[in-house]
């Protein structure tokens, strides 16, 4: 019964995919869900809010809202409460309040953007931001050249200070050339930071009381290192890079080790998983996807919760034109990617192997999607 379990709650995620294109719909979400929102980024720097149905459908909520230039990553709060977008090339971090009845967004500051930071040098070129687990802490990465890991304290009185940012003394700490992607282990105790110019892995243990980090080491040899992600029992860190993802156990204060007899699972096997650009774990652990940038693919594989190993599940379905980012509902029904030259979000039915149903269904998202992210309360 244990090994059918996890085959049922993949179907039972999936069963009511509706089929269709995806683009928008006007039915609401089926009765007794909880709130579902998502927020897509574009490159000609812009995001969109949309309501998430049941079958996975977006509903878009108002009109695009102007961001910072070219925003590379969205971080939402899982609470529903606030959103934060990096902004490639501007001095700031931008931040919006959520409206919790609509999904649309209410700029933190009046002035164009609505900057969050943006008093310190070290928080240009903001890249990747990432919300500790108990919605009171954020941590911001920034730096096309030398980057720079920041802590924040997050202001949660509601109110107008809501998602307000406090700078915790101390912690702002070198993490090598062009830090890309951040992310706070499930058990809320480790940070991890990918760093695609010096290819390295920064780690670091966290008091989870304070936020407060300590460098736990860095792993070098990954080259081009774009994309990180923890498992969900927070036992292994997988980190994609060049044409391929790399796992390492975690160790008691957030060090890392390779895993054996092989740590390093290939994406390109026939040329199909070039570029790995994110990565995106399903929420029972089982599945891992990336989103291979040059190839235009979605890659799967097969995760073993015991060793960390990964099997890829070949085909990799087809996404649109270099696929920058992917990540899986947080219902475990459905994986998305935004699609950045084809202007528009990818959205395939998880099947009860945990591979993904293809074609895709397409949904038309501004001028060069380049993030999403989405939240459930």
């Amino acid at each position: 019964m244990l090994a059918i379990a996890p085959l049922l709650f993949f179907a039972c995620s999936s069963s009511n995919d509706n089929g269709g294109g995806g683009t928008t719909t006007n039915n609401p979400p089926a009765g007794g869900l909880t709130n579902q929102f998502g927020y897509v980024i574009s490159a000609g720097g812009e995001i969109q809010a949309y309501r998430v149905n049941g079958s996975g459908d977006l509903t878009s909520v108002g009109g695009p809202i102007a961001t910072g230039t070219f925003p590379h990553h969205v971080d939402v709060d899982p609470s529903g409460r606030f959103v934060y977008v990096s902004n490639h090339d501007s001095t700031f971090l931008s931040g919006w309040r959520i409206n919790q009845q609509d999904a649309s967004l209410i700029p933190m500051d009046p002035r164009p953007g609505s900057p969050v930071t943006g008093t310190d040098p070290t928080e240009n070129e903001s890249h990747s931001s990432v919300i500790d687990t108990t919605g009171q802490y954020l941590y911001v990465i920034a730096g096309t050249g030398a980057s720079t890991l920041r802590a924040y304290k997050i202001d949660t009185t509601a109110g107008n200070t809501l998602g307000l940012l406090t700078f915790i003394a101390g912690q702002s700490f070198p993490v090598g050339t062009h830090a890309h992607n951040i992310i706070v282990s499930p058990n809320n105790q480790f940070v991890y930071v990918a760093v695609e110019g010096s290819g390295e892995v920064h780690a670091f243990s966290r008091d989870t009381s304070t936020g407060v980090l300590t460098p736990a080491g860095v792993m070098t040899g990954l080259p081009s290192a774009d994309g990180v992600r923890v498992d969900p029992a927070s036992k292994f860190l997988y980190v994609c890079y060049s044409n391929a993802v790399e796992v390492f156990e975690i160790g008691g204060n957030g060090g890392l080790t390779r895993i054996l007899p092989i740590s390093t699972f290939p994406t390109n096997n026939n040329g199909s998983g070039r570029g790995p650009h994110s990565i995106a774990i399903h929420p029972n652990g089982q599945t891992l996807y990336t989103a291979n940038l040059f190839s235009n693919t979605v890659s799967v594989f097969r995760v073993d919760p015991t060793t960390g190993a990964l099997s890829e599940i070949p085909p990799p379905p087809s996404t649109g034109t270099e696929p920058n980012y992917v990540l899986v509902h947080p219902d475990g029904g459905f994986v998305y990617t935004a699609d950045t030259v084809s202007d528009q979000v990818s959205r395939f039915t998880i099947k009860a192997d945990g591979t993904l149903s293809s074609p895709a269904s397409i949904i038309p998202a501004g001028d060069g999607a380049n993030g999403i992210g989405m939240t459930k309360f």
